[in-house]
């Protein structure tokens, strides 16, 4: 009797003893399928400033650091944004669908109005925070901070004028989808590689010099040199305001008259309606042959200035609607129908025929 009530004793310890490693096994298989599922969940992407983040594997919400950031992310996923950095301006808004014009603002990371709303940036809980532009010199610590400080990835991606085929490729990268931006990439590099060409082409007697007008009286300009004159460079114009100290801020460097008619450029570009109308109506522009041959034109400004302001993706029609306006014989293009195909590519609009004659008053 004693030993059967030993080997049940014995039986029914070893039967613990077994239930209790497969109890410890499948928490170790429960724990290790877990890990593998958080592992597949997310995913390293290495951004311009050679950071490796670790971000969601899906990105459905994706949230501007800045005004650039927000136009360039309009153009290849405006369904992602879950907020603005700037509201859109007045000129603007017919061109940008009604839902996108109530999303939330939180502000901008950097520049002189610098205003990050970094709890509403929060609550919007985005997958990403996105930071698109020139490289400064702290931009790897600044995202960094950033990053710390809302505890959600930060992502910058350099943008300019010659390397926006790329961005648009890194922003595909990061989205997980490269169906769109392929298209807006391909683009832009059309657009450049003609512009190359054509500036290749020119012999310096047949450039054309331009004048960029702007400020309240037309006295204002963008430097031969400034960041914001690039595309004047771009189509292998020359910038008539040679020997101007460059000003980036504000209304740009300021000229007198007495400059402008030593210069005579062959074209000038005013950046408004009011400007257009100054240069083409006051007596003291009318020694300028520019004006008496009327070579005075505006610069379309819906919904972004083609020229700059901001200096973005805009700029890539602006190639387009200079270079033929000035090199007619090189460039080939009907202007009307790239603005056409540019505006509902890249602004996901299609504008109207009275659209595109008012985006192109006094520009032709």
């Amino acid at each position: 009797m004693k030993k059967k009530t030993i080997q049940l004793v014995v039986l029914m310890l070893l039967s613990v003893v077994i239930t209790g490693c497969a109890g410890k096994n499948d928490q170790k298989n429960d724990s290790k399928s877990s890990s593998s599922q958080s592992e597949k969940m997310t995913r390293v992407f290495t951004d311009s400033a050679g950071r490796d983040v670790e971000i969601p594997n899906t990105i459905e919400k994706i949230a501007p650091s800045g005004p650039l950031a927000q136009l360039v992310l309009y153009t290849s996923s405006p369904d992602l944004l879950v907020g603005l950095a700037s509201p859109f301006s007045t000129e603007s808004k017919e061109f940008i669908d009604q839902k996108y014009q109530s999303l939330p603002e939180f502000g901008q990371f950097y520049g002189k109005n610098a205003s990050l709303n970094m709890e509403a940036l929060s609550a919007a809980e985005p997958d990403v925070v996105i930071d698109i532009g020139e490289a400064k010199k702290t931009v790897k610590e600044d995202m960094d901070k950033l990053q710390d400080q809302l505890d959600i990835p930060t992502i910058f991606i350099e943008a300019n004028l010659s390397n926006l085929p790329e961005a648009y490729q890194k922003i595909g990268e990061l989205l997980g989808n490269t169906e769109e931006t392929d298209q807006l990439s391909a683009y832009c590099e059309k657009v450049l590689v003609q512009a190359k060409e054509v500036k290749g082409s020119l012999k310096a007697a047949d450039q054309k010099s331009v004048y960029y007008a702007s400020g309240n009286a037309g006295l204002n300009t963008n430097a031969e040199g400034s960041f914001h004159a690039q595309v004047l460079d771009e189509v292998g114009a020359k910038n008539a305001a040679v020997g101007v100290d460059i000003v980036s801020k504000g209304a740009g460097s300021v000229v007198s008259m007495e400059q402008l008619i030593q210069w005579q450029p062959d074209y000038i570009l005013a950046d408004s309606k009011d400007v257009y109308k100054q240069i083409t109506t006051e007596e003291s522009w009318k020694e300028l042959t520019a004006v008496k041959e009327n070579r005075v034109y505006q610069i379309p400004t819906a919904p972004y200035n083609f020229l700059g302001s901001p200096p973005s993706v805009n700029r890539i029609i602006g190639i387009q609607w200079l270079g033929q306006l000035i090199y007619p014989e090189q460039y080939q293009l009907d202007i009307k129908q790239d603005v056409a195909e540019f505006y509902e590519l890249f602004y996901h609009v299609k504008p109207t025929n009275e659209q595109i004659s008012a985006i192109l008053e006094n520009a032709q």
